[in-house]
């Protein structure tokens, strides 16, 4: 507990001091997927007026995928589960997922088989978008990884807040690093 206390407290610190918070949430989203295990990820954030994620930072997702998946509507997919029942939200094998069956054929398309999500919430309790990584085979994170991107979940809801939570205040320009 202390040892994520220090981490969450330096992250806070590194943020505040931040003077291109895009380039530092991409760098969170980074740590964080490398830390699941993958070199794939996203993060999508929520836009209130449509109900719809929409994408903000894309770590090596191939084109086909994001054809299929580019927006996410709320309480669909892994990422849309993730922020409509504020818990994570694992997809172990998306090609025969019943729940996934709206992107399927572009994860099949793109070779992209599991996937998991993290809400992203803010000290208020709202929502404010999704993390996730992506995974080439079926796959199941265990409860220490979960837990680890929760805390990046979290850094990143700081960020995003002290930013204002905007995709406007910060900048378009959602691709694929």
């Amino acid at each position: 507990m202390k040892r994520e206390f220090d981490f969450l407290r330096a992250g806070h610190q590194h943020i505040a001091h931040s003077s291109n918070l895009k380039q530092t949430i991409s760098g969170l989203v980074k740590m964080a997927i490398s830390t699941a295990g993958t070199d794939m990820g996203s993060l999508f954030l929520l836009e209130k007026s449509d109900r719809l994620l929409h994408p903000f930072i894309l770590l090596n997702l191939p084109d086909s995928y994001l054809e299929g998946c580019s927006t996410v509507p709320v309480g669909t997919q892994c990422c849309g589960r993730a922020v409509l029942h504020k818990i994570p939200w694992i997809v172990e094998d998306m090609w025969s997922d019943p729940l996934f069956s709206d992107c399927r054929q572009a994860a099949k398309n793109a070779g992209i088989r599991a996937a998991f999500s993290i809400p992203v919430i803010d000290d208020g309790g709202e929502c404010l978008g999704s993390l996730a990584s992506h995974f080439r085979e079926v796959h199941r994170p265990g409860h220490e990884t979960i837990e680890t991107l929760q805390t990046m979940g979290n850094l990143i809801a700081y960020a995003l807040t002290k930013a204002g939570h905007g995709q406007s205040e910060m900048a378009a320009g959602s691709g694929n690093d």
